[in-house]
């Protein structure tokens, strides 16, 4: 071809608008692609939920990408045909947006556990994608949840991790949509405790100094080279450590969300608050700042690591002695009173819904200890499903 047709050629393209229009998408991917994301979802005997929620990642939007995001479905070792189930849902919901997303079903490749689980998934990734995102195969994330995370991160570079927000539904519908059935309304919180730790939550994000992250939706920078240790079941803690040793912040992205079932009260309710809470036993003894810390961060690492474990003892002592060391202290009419008044506000306070709260809250930390004493806890574990 001559120079003189080649430019004819070139002029045609321009001028034929399929051809300039896709040329211009072409370029606006290129100039604009975000960062490649690398989905992880670990799952044990999740048949009961695994399909929707590969409906829920199929109904999300993702980044734009030069590249196809990888989303991993790593099985560990299911009882039931989790993974069956899911190897028929990625050919049916991602097959045909292999150019956007590659979708495919890992068996863990190390020791039993979610942890193993994750790390095959980590190396399998390797350096692939820009960042990795992990989230649990019981909750519905947000249509917009992927490209918030993103996004936050993209325009934070101080930051290394951060996770959704948490919001609540009595239970989830199964076409994947991270609405309540018949479109009711979600909660943020589904108690004191939950509205209590929210608040933290954002105040600890405007420094970039958030702890208790959400493992249910968590991203973080794959040049990072994070992996969690074996026979750790707070997974996300460690994680969230791991970004903090580096001198990377943390926070909370308040446009991510996701939605999750509150398990009714009863002994399942019971049995996973009391996993949480050894989870954190378990995992409290690392809770130490980097050499050179400022004094808020040695101060936030010493809270989470003694205040939380030794509640059980030291709110009781606090409560029924703080009455009684004012009216000693102030020997007036006025201590009395006052002291008085605050015993009375105590038990006021025990017999309030929130006060029983706490208490139950205290007596799970007591026995959380206990059990924890007795023997390690096992970084395997699933919630039964109905």
């Amino acid at each position: 071809m001559s120079e003189a047709e080649a430019r004819e050629t070139a002029n045609a393209d321009e001028s034929h608008p399929a051809r300039s229009a896709a040329s211009a998408r072409g370029a606006a991917v290129e100039h604009h692609a975000g960062p490649r994301l690398g989905l992880i979802v670990p799952c044990r005997n999740e048949a009961r939920v695994i399909g929707r929620k590969l409906r829920n990642l199929a109904l999300a939007r993702w980044p734009s990408c030069a590249r196809p995001h990888r989303l991993l479905i790593l099985d560990d070792h299911s009882a039931d045909d989790t993974a069956e189930r899911a190897r028929a849902l990625c050919e049916q919901l991602f097959a045909a947006r292999a150019s956007e997303i590659h979708a495919e079903v890992l068996v863990n490749a190390h020791d039993p556990g979610k942890v193993g689980a994750l790390n095959t998934a980590l190396e399998t990734l390797g350096d692939d994608v820009d960042l990795v995102v992990l989230t649990d195969a019981d909750v519905l994330i947000d249509e917009h949840a992927l490209t918030e995370l993103s996004d936050f991160l993209a325009q934070r570079p101080a930051l290394g991790m951060a996770c959704a927000r948490q919001q609540f539904a009595e239970t989830l519908g199964e076409d994947g949509r991270a609405l309540a059935p018949g479109r009711l309304a979600l909660t943020d919180a589904a108690g004191t405790y939950d509205r209590l730790t929210a608040a933290v939550r954002a105040w600890e994000s405007r420094g970039g100094r958030l702890f208790s992250v959400h493992g249910q939706l968590l991203a973080w920078r794959a040049s990072l080279g994070l992996r969690p240790t074996p026979g750790i079941a707070a997974d996300d803690l460690e994680l969230m450590l791991g970004v903090r040793a580096a001198g990377l912040g943390v926070a909370l992205a308040p446009g991510a969300v996701f939605v999750e079932e509150k398990p009714p009260a009863g002994a399942g309710r019971r049995t996973q608050e009391i996993r949480r809470a050894r989870a954190y036993v378990q995992i409290a003894p690392r809770f130490r700042a980097s050499p050179g810390s400022g004094l808020l961060t040695r101060l936030q690492f010493a809270a989470y690591r003694y205040l939380p474990l030794n509640a059980p003892w030291l709110l009781p002592v606090v409560a029924l002695l703080g009455p009684s060391l004012l009216i000693f202290g102030l020997r007036s009419f006025t201590g009395l009173v006052i002291g008085n008044l605050l015993a009375l506000a105590v038990i006021v306070f025990l017999w309030s819904p929130a006060g029983r709260k706490a208490v139950r809250l205290l007596t799970i930390i007591s026995t959380a200890r206990r059990m924890q004493a007795m023997g390690e806890l096992s970084d395997r574990w699933e919630m039964p499903r109905p």
